[in-house]
């Protein structure tokens, strides 16, 4: 009985020492899991209830995107249609050019000759060109043809670009109107593959492409260029040429041979055209630099000289 109570004392002894071993350890994991929560409290308290930055944080706002332009391209390969969309509505009005026309009144009229005619000739979708329109042509380069009158300034003029360090290359140049009518009918035909009717097909794809006899590549004095290292990032005809220091050169130097941005970015509306960076036209070194300083583009250009005839 002794011995029975001896062992009891013993057991109950080696379970108190156990209980207490436990409590010990689990009040010791416990003030570490506290610890631990309080040392990464730092780095939580940034984070909101949205999971968004704090201000604290330092994090920079994300880049606004940048609206598309609206699609109508002279280019030859314009991109691809896409789905039909809800049409703009109508109650938007374009903004009246206010800045060429005060600046237009301080300065001298323009004298204008016969050879005025074809350099300041409009051509697009409200000024056709003439069905019995026909001129000279000449060889610039690589099989591409110009007016003959304009091509030695063209010729020029990229001449002095590469010789200036930019690789200019040209793309288009003259296009007969067969040409112009292939390239309209097939983009029509892309349209309507998708859904579109024939009226609709065939105002979306004069978006993209000139109909005939609209367009100043079927006069022969319009041209569309790039550069090698366009051509090396870019397949296609983009905005994105205006990046590329060839870009640089032409816009700053075309007037000097008679050339002008045709489609210029804030000229959009009037022109209805979307801004096309390597599409250059001869109207003729007077002509360009005076549509340079004037801030115009071809079409005010000719209503200028118009109204300034008939005063």
């Amino acid at each position: 009985m002794k011995r029975f109570a001896i062992g009891l004392t013993v057991f109950l002894l080696i379970l108190l020492i156990t209980a207490g071993l436990a409590l010990l350890g689990y009040y010791h994991l416990s003030s570490r899991s506290s610890s631990d929560v309080l040392a990464s409290g730092s780095g939580e308290a940034l984070i909101s209830v949205s999971g968004e930055l704090a201000p604290s944080q330092g994090a920079l706002p994300l880049e606004e995107s940048v609206p598309e332009l609206p699609i109508s391209s002279e280019s030859s390969q314009p991109a691809g249609p896409s789905e039909p969309s809800e049409p703009a509505s109508s109650s938007s009005q374009p903004s009246e050019p206010s800045e060429p026309a005060s600046r237009a009144q301080e300065l001298e009229p323009m004298e204008t000759s016969e050879e005025d005619q074809w350099r300041l000739m409009l051509v697009n979708q409200t000024h056709l060109l003439p069905e019995d329109y026909s001129f000279e042509k000449a060889e610039i380069e690589g099989g591409f043809t110009f007016d003959a009158r304009a091509a030695e300034a063209l010729i020029q003029m990229l001449s002095d670009g590469r010789a200036a360090g930019y690789s200019l290359r040209v793309v288009s140049t003259f296009r007969t109107v067969e040409r112009s009518e292939y390239l309209y009918t097939n983009k029509i035909a892309e349209y309507q593959s998708i859904g579109y009717s024939a009226a609709d097909a065939a105002v979306e794809a004069g978006r993209w492409i000139a109909p005939p006899r609209t367009s100043e590549h079927n006069a022969g004095l319009a041209i569309d260029v790039v550069s090698s290292d366009y051509d090396q990032v870019y397949g296609d005809l983009m905005h994105e040429f205006e990046q590329f220091p060839s870009f640089a050169w032409l816009s700053t130097h075309c007037a000097e041979y008679g050339f002008v941005l045709r489609y210029p970015k804030d000229k959009q509306e009037i022109t209805g055209i979307t801004y096309e960076p390597w599409h250059y036209r001869y109207v003729g070194v007077e002509h360009a630099r005076k549509m340079q300083e004037l801030g115009m583009c071809l079409e005010e250009y000719v209503e200028w000289i118009e109204q300034q005839t008939a005063g």
